[in-house]
C-alpha cells in the first residue's frame, strides 16, 4: 500500500469513530432504568463504630461513685462454690449460658485482672483471650477477619487497621444480641425495580443471569407463589433405554 493510501486509511479512522459514537448515541433507543423509592434512614440508626462502649479496665461505679474494682473486693471474698444474688451491679443480667459464675472470668484475688482456665489472669484489654477458650472457632474467625468488623482499612499492615474486639460488640454477661430492626435494603440498579416481585421470579431474575446456565434457568413464568409443573425425573443411573 503506498504512503498516500496508508496516510487517507488513518485520516479516516478518527472520523469513523465519531460517526459510529454518533449513530449509537442518536439511533439506540432510551433506556427504561427502574429506580425505587429512595428511604431515607435516619443517621442515629447506623452504627459505624463500635456497637458499644468496652470495658477496658476495671473500673465500676457504685452508690454513684466510679472506683477501681479492688478498692471495694479487697474488703471481702466471695467464695468460689457459691453463686449468691448480686448485692452491687444489679444491672448486671446473667445469661450466659452455663457460664453463671462471676469468678469463671473475674479472678477471685484480684478483681482487676481477668482469669483464664490455667489460672493466669490478664487484663481487661485482653478480653478475646478469655474468651477464645469457650469459643475457639469464633476466635479462629475474629483472627482471619470472617466474623466481627474492621474499622479504618482492611490492610493489617496500616495504622488505621483496627478489629473491634468481643466485648465491642456483645455484652459479656449476656452476649446474644436482641432482636433488632432490619434497615430498609439497598435499592440498586442492578436489582431492577423492587416493587414488583415477578420482575425476579425464575429466569428473569439479574442474579440468576449471572449465576445458571441458559439450560438450567427454570421456565416457570407463573405469579410469584406458584408452584412450577413438577419436571420429569432423570433415569436412574444405569436404567436407562
Amino acid at each position: 500500500m503506498s504512503a498516500g493510501k496508508t496516510s487517507l486509511v488513518l485520516w479516516l479512522i478518527g472520523p469513523a469513530f465519531l460517526g459510529v459514537a454518533a449513530y449509537l448515541a442518536l439511533a439506540s433507543p432510551p433506556a427504561d432504568i427502574p429506580v425505587g423509592e429512595m428511604k431515607i434512614i435516619a443517621r442515629d440508626a447506623i452504627r459505624g463504630g463500635a456497637w458499644r462502649e468496652a470495658k477496658v479496665d476495671a473500673r465500676g461505679v457504685v452508690a454513684g461513685s466510679d472506683r477501681p474494682c479492688s478498692e471495694c473486693h479487697k474488703l471481702f471474698t466471695t467464695p468460689p462454690g457459691e453463686n449468691k444474688a448480686l448485692v452491687q451491679h444489679k444491672d448486671i443480667v446473667m445469661n450466659h449460658g452455663m457460664n453463671t459464675r462471676c469468678l469463671n472470668c473475674h479472678d477471685g484475688d484480684d478483681r482487676d485482672k481477668l482469669v483464664l482456665h490455667d489460672g493466669a489472669t490478664v487484663d481487661y484489654s485482653q478480653t478475646p483471650r478469655l474468651c477464645s477458650q469457650c469459643h475457639g472457632t469464633v476466635y479462629r474467625d475474629w483472627q482471619l477477619g470472617t466474623h466481627g468488623k474492621t474499622l479504618g482499612s482492611w490492610d493489617r499492615s496500616d495504622e488505621k487497621h483496627r478489629r473491634l474486639t468481643c466485648n465491642e460488640c456483645h455484652e459479656p454477661h449476656a452476649p446474644a444480641y436482641q432482636p433488632m430492626k432490619p434497615l430498609p435494603a439497598p435499592t440498586t440498579l442492578r436489582m431492577g425495580d423492587q416493587s414488583t416481585p415477578k420482575s425476579h421470579h425464575g429466569k428473569e431474575s439479574p442474579l440468576r443471569r449471572r449465576s445458571v446456565t441458559p439450560h438450567e434457568a427454570p421456565t416457570h413464568e407463573g405469579a410469584p407463589g406458584e408452584a412450577p409443573e413438577e419436571s420429569a425425573k432423570p433415569a436412574e443411573k444405569g436404567g436407562g433405554k
